[in-house]
């Protein structure tokens, strides 16, 4: 029976008769031999193998519900799909293709089993028909290319009648059905599989077994050789020792002798042999408790609490708009305009400002250590600078770039499994060497999320002329800084204007371009990192409106009123897009240049307020939950994680085997799962990669004779 019913369902859906088939290439369709003998054989199991042919229609993408508010991605089921190979059809391939639909709502009194008048006496009304894309996920034998089945789809008769009322009352019948009118000449995406392991897919393998071997090896050494091996007494103790026995001498000489052997002098400590110390670096007694326990005091408060709410908000936008994109129709799409009109929604729709923090975090960072060390050696060393930033940086930077470039495609399989990763890789991975990603177009990048660790390395590098300026005179670097941040403005101004860019990003029709050639080019995040800059002097320098001979209260009043700036620089710039998003108002060109030159600026100096406030004893509860020393594990995770989440997100979503309907508690259950393996990935390569390598690099400067700073 539920046999019966499929193939009622699939024949009536996909209509391909045995009249059909047999003509359909004679002359209509160019398509090879062998797609001809694989479709041919395909229909023939209507009457050999009616059951495996249920299978087959199964697993094809089909219209349901949502599709007037945007869900318009069928994947149908792509396991089914491809396990049809172990049977009669043999191997079977996996498309997405895009299709062109008719919606037409027809009321009948007519008595035929599918609802629908057939003859011209019935009386037919057929209201307004409703034309919309979608996605749907179709299987096809793999003798076929995408491109030769796609012209076998637009000779198909493809009707889908997804509900079918009848008023008992009347004896009307009422019927929703679909209709296919075109298909796309090629697929809208064919999922990748069965990558082959070429010679950079082993290589990077053969990367990782060492560096897991490493870790194996340095904690299999460290305790069975170290940490439980027990000290060995020197015979001289031991004679010495026996001094101390009764009928012996006990003079206060031979017991200083004694105390002297016993409790040796730990400043002249023996130096551990190179090749421990480079296993110990690997050793995982060394860097869990490094990852997990607070080592020292951090030199600011607040810093490491911002880093992690910032990563956290730049992962839940990527997953919103990936899985947006994924599956919702953005180009008409009333569900993803409704999304943009919340306002609660704001924080993370204009997440771009979170990028912002992290400049300025770095920013302060950089410049309060740098001015301590020179302070501390009365000179600026060049040298460590700029080779403790690229060790910091580059390992796992250049790890998760050959991991992306070579052995993402392999993680996984499903209908949306994408390797955009290792297609845009094998032509830039070379960028990502250089640090000059954000040069390109966004789709073009290597790992997309690294454009921002391009943009923070080449601030980097300029950074030590602002720095020294401030060192030397306040009044010259406040100056320069000054007129850079002019510059920066006027160039954000001129790019806006001239390609009519707009602060709703999502309404500008071509998104990607103002992506591509504003918030990830440099001149964009000079002033956020400016802003940190000069933030790191003022603590250097302990300027704090709390020792001004003034009255308790108006200092109090001072810092209430820093308070309520912040709040409001850092709500504004949120918040202004959403009076477009909503259609309360329409930004001119001459608006939206204005807020695209300042909206970032205002934001860094609200976050800069706040840190400053914080490391200055007024920051009350918001101090307290900033600075919690519980952060600090996931603090040492954020750059892991800023690298990894965009290949965990490609990988969920990849691998789901049946559409997604968007909901907020869909989203929540997604951005946790996302968040709980992105942490999971970067810990595994902080204990691996970063923690030894920073140990190795540690101990290459105490070799070279070289200082390291304090934290």
């Amino acid at each position: 029976m539920i046999t019966t019913l499929l193939l009622l369902v699939f024949t009536t859906s996909v209509v391909i008769g045995k009249e059909q088939s047999s003509t359909m290439f004679s002359s209509n369709i160019d398509v090879s031999d062998n797609c001809k003998t694989a479709v041919q054989r395909l229909t023939a199991l209507q009457a050999t193998q009616p059951q495996l042919l249920a299978h087959y229609w199964d697993s094809w993408g089909k219209p349901s519900d949502s599709i007037l508010t945007g869900h318009t991605t069928f994947l149908g089921y792509y396991d089914e799909c491809i396990n049809l190979k172990n049977t009669e059809l043999g191997d079977m391939s996996y498309c997405l293709y895009a299709m062109a639909m008719d919606m037409n709502i027809i009321q009948s009194t007519s008595e035929s089993p599918d609802g629908v008048c057939h003859t011209s006496d019935c009386p037919t009304q057929v209201n307004t028909s409703t034309k919309f894309n979608v996605r749907v996920g179709v299987c096809y034998p793999s003798a076929c290319s995408a491109s030769e089945f796609a012209l076998v789809l637009s000779k198909m008769n493809i009707t889908n009648i997804i509900s079918m009322t009848t008023d008992p009352f009347s004896g009307t019948t009422n019927s929703v059905n679909i209709k296919v009118h075109s298909v796309s000449d090629s697929p809208a995406f064919c999922p990748v599989t069965d990558v082959e392991y070429d010679t950079g897919a082993v290589a990077v393998i053969v990367v990782c077994v060492v560096l897991v071997g490493l870790v194996v090896l340095g904690t299999t050494l460290d305790v069975v050789l170290w940490q439980f091996s027990s000290p060995k007494v020197a015979p001289d103790v031991v004679e010495e020792s026996e001094k101390l026995l009764p009928g012996k001498d006990n003079s206060k000489e031979t017991q200083g002798n004694l105390k002297s052997a016993v409790v040796p002098d730990m400043k002249t400590k023996i130096e551990r042999p190179t090749v421990k110390e480079l296993l110990l670096a690997f050793s995982l007694y060394n860097t869990i408790p490094s990852l997990l326990m607070r080592q020292r005091p951090s030199a600011l408060k607040a810093l490491g609490a911002m880093k992690i709410f910032s990563n956290f908000a730049i992962v839940a936008l990527h997953l919103f708009y990936i899985t947006l994109v994924l599956f919702l129709d953005t180009s008409h799409n009333s569900y993803l305009l409704d999304l943009m009109k919340r306002i609660e929604l704001q924080p993370m729709i204009n997440v771009t400002f979170a990028v912002e923090c992290f400049f300025v975090v770095s920013a302060t960072l950089s410049s309060y250590l740098t001015l301590k060390d020179m302070e501390k050696f009365k000179k600026f060393r060049f040298v460590y600078f700029y080779l403790n930033r690229f060790f910091r940086l580059s390992p796992m930077f250049y790890l998760f770039t050959l991991i992306a470039y070579k052995l993402s495609a392999r993680f996984g399989q499903g209908p949306l499994w994408y390797s955009l990763d290792a297609e845009t890789c094998v032509n830039s991975w070379w960028y990502n060497v250089l640090y000059i990603t954000n040069i390109k177009k966004i789709l073009d990048i290597c790992i997309l999320v690294t454009w921002h660790v391009a943009v923070e390395m080449q601030l980097f590098l300029f950074s030590p002329v602002f720095i020294l300026l401030l060192y030397r005179s306040e009044l010259v670097g406040l100056i320069a800084v000054g007129a850079a941040m002019i510059g920066a403005t006027a160039a954000v101004g001129y790019a806006a204007a001239t390609n009519g860019y707009r602060a709703a990003i999502l309404y500008n029709p071509d998104v990607l371009q103002q992506i591509s050639y504003l918030h990830c080019q440099t001149f964009y995040r000079i002033n956020s990192y400016l802003t940190g800059i000069v933030l790191g002097y003022i603590l250097y320098k302990k300027y704090n409106l709390a020792n001004l001979p003034i009255a308790k209260w108006l200092k109090q009043s001072m810092y209430m009123l820093l308070w309520m700036v912040a709040i409001v620089l850092c709500t504004v710039t949120v918040l202004a897009p959403y009076f477009e998003y909503s259609f309360a108002y329409h930004y001119s060109n001459f608006e939206n240049t204005v807020i695209l030159m300042f909206s970032g600026l205002a934001w860094s100096i609200g976050i800069a307020i706040i840190i400053y406030i914080c490391n200055t004893g007024y920051g009350g509860m918001v101090n307290s939950f900033l600075s919690w020393p519980g952060w600090e594990p996931l603090v040492k995770l954020t750059y892991g994680v800023a690298l990894c989440h965009e290949m965990v997100i490609f990988f969920i979503v990849g691998t789901l085997q049946s559409g997604l309907k968007y909901t907020d508690t869909v989203f929540a259950m997604l951005l946790v799962f996302t968040m709980v393996l992105s942490y999971s990935v970067s810990a595994v390569a902080a204990i691996c990669v970063e923690l030894p390598i920073s140990k190795i690099v540690s101990l290459c400067f105490k070799l070279a004779g070289i200082e390291a700073r304090s934290k």
